[in-house]
């Protein structure tokens, strides 16, 4: 009997995991299940695509055949629940997938912390999907005041990509230091002075506390406008579909040297999974690109 594969998420884990299944098995049932509905695309060249350096053709992962000629069945919806008693996964739209084995490779979603007032911001961005790189590429004009917060890779990414397609940039961050949970001072000085010879300005250890309309209340008292808001605080996993049925979660959907989880016929990989790395001889997520892929990959086979 042919086994019926189902993979939750369409981004690079799900590439990763339909080759793995094809190199062992060309005849089962491959379905993929994905919330976004674009040609699979690599996720941190949204900020070059913005920037000129690409465009919507050359983002893509894989070829545009992929998918039929690794005979995978598309289906953009979102998985609202999984039943792992009776192996059917349940879609926003009402329908039900049967799966024999399913991998969850649901990645991240943004961080948004409670601001107050941050509902007034009229013009407010997250900055993870594509979706979010073209949504927010319609409301940039050569004379945009953009404050980013979030000094990490997300808001010094987006601040990249857009820095010549507005007026002003100020980024933000509680800490003292660009870059802060990857670089030292040294080396944080150094991009942070680079950045700041292409215009973009920085305000670190500080950050909004509260927003009204179009001003941002920083934690100084120092008030900030903009015409564009770009929130990119972080990411947490996208572990519920698995927490929700008793798998086990930790900051990541925990998973084994075989990308199992602690649920039978059921995988993970990608930025929602959190398994062991050797590098530092203890779990952890790991999320980058060759992980998810080589993860999902290593699940599939």
């Amino acid at each position: 009997m042919k086994k019926k594969y189902v993979i939750i998420g369409g981004g690079t884990a799900s590439i990763g995991c339909i080759e793995g299944i094809r190199s062992v098995d060309k005849e089962g049932d491959i379905t993929l299940i994905s919330a976004e509905s674009h040609h699979v695309y690599g996720r941190p060249l949204i900020s070059y695509y913005l920037e000129g350096k690409t465009d919507l053709e050359r983002i893509k992962y894989r070829p545009d055949d992929f998918y039929e000629k690794n005979n995978v069945s598309l289906i953009f919806d979102t998985a609202e629940k999984i039943d792992s008693e009776k192996k059917t996964v349940t879609l926003l739209s009402g329908k039900k997938v049967e799966y024999t084995e399913l991998m969850v490779s649901t990645g991240s979603k943004p961080f948004v912390p409670p601001f107050e007032g941050l509902d007034t911001a009229p013009k407010k961005f997250t900055f993870l999907t594509l979706d979010d790189a073209l949504t927010l590429e319609k409301e940039l004009k050569p004379d945009s005041k953009v404050l980013i917060i979030g000094a990490g890779l997300i808001g010094l990414k987006c601040a990249e990509g857009i820095k010549d397609r507005v007026g002003k940039i100020t980024v933000c961050d509680l800490a003292t230091r660009v870059l802060s949970s990857i670089f030292d001072d040294e080396c944080a000085e150094i991009m942070q002075k680079h950045m700041e010879s292409e215009g973009i300005e920085f305000l670190l250890g500080d950050s909004a506390v509260k927003f009204e309309g179009n001003t941002a209340e920083m934690k100084s008292g120092k008030k900030i406008h903009f015409d564009i808001l770009v929130i990119a605080v972080g990411v947490r996993p996208n572990v519920e579909l698995i927490k929700e049925i008793g798998g086990e979660v930790d900051r990541g959907i925990k998973v084994n040297e075989k990308m199992q989880t602690s649920l039978k016929n059921i995988y993970s990989a990608g930025d929602c999974s959190e398994g062991y790395d050797m590098s530092i001889d203890a779990d952890r997520i790991l999320a980058i690109l060759p992980n998810a892929y080589i993860g999902a990959k290593c699940g599939g086979i």
